[in-house]
């Protein structure tokens, strides 16, 4: 019985630490994206007028990087923007937090093992 349980309590503390580092790797990764082609997308944007021969060439340019989720005129790519700041911010913020949750339940899980064999 006391191996099922440690077995139960080891899943408990497995189990969110897996979520929150599959969690933090699929934000990083949009977010690099997210990053990298809106950079490049910028490139585009400051290019000179005089290396597209329309406005329809440097769009054409633009969707190949990233196709927009919406097509205002300037606005093309708002949604990609506030995204890529809202990850950056979350990233950023819950470094911290989420170190210290992972440490917590780390803790605990091994806390929690540790009492049933003693």
């Amino acid at each position: 019985m006391k191996v099922f349980l440690s077995v139960l309590i080891a899943l408990g503390g497995v189990l969110p630490l897996s979520a929150a580092f599959w969690g933090w790797r699929l934000a990083s990764r949009e977010f690099g994206r997210l990053a990298h082609d809106l950079d490049a997308i910028d490139v585009i944007i400051e290019t000179p007028d005089d290396a597209f021969a329309s406005w329809k060439e440097r769009a054409e340019a633009m969707y190949a990087i990233r196709q927009p989720k919406f097509n205002v005129g300037r606005l093309t790519y708002t949604y990609e923007w506030v995204q890529r700041m809202i990850l950056e911010q979350a990233l950023n913020d819950l470094k911290g937090p989420a170190w210290l949750g992972t440490a917590g339940i780390a803790i605990g899980t091994i806390g929690g093992v540790w009492a049933l064999w003693i």
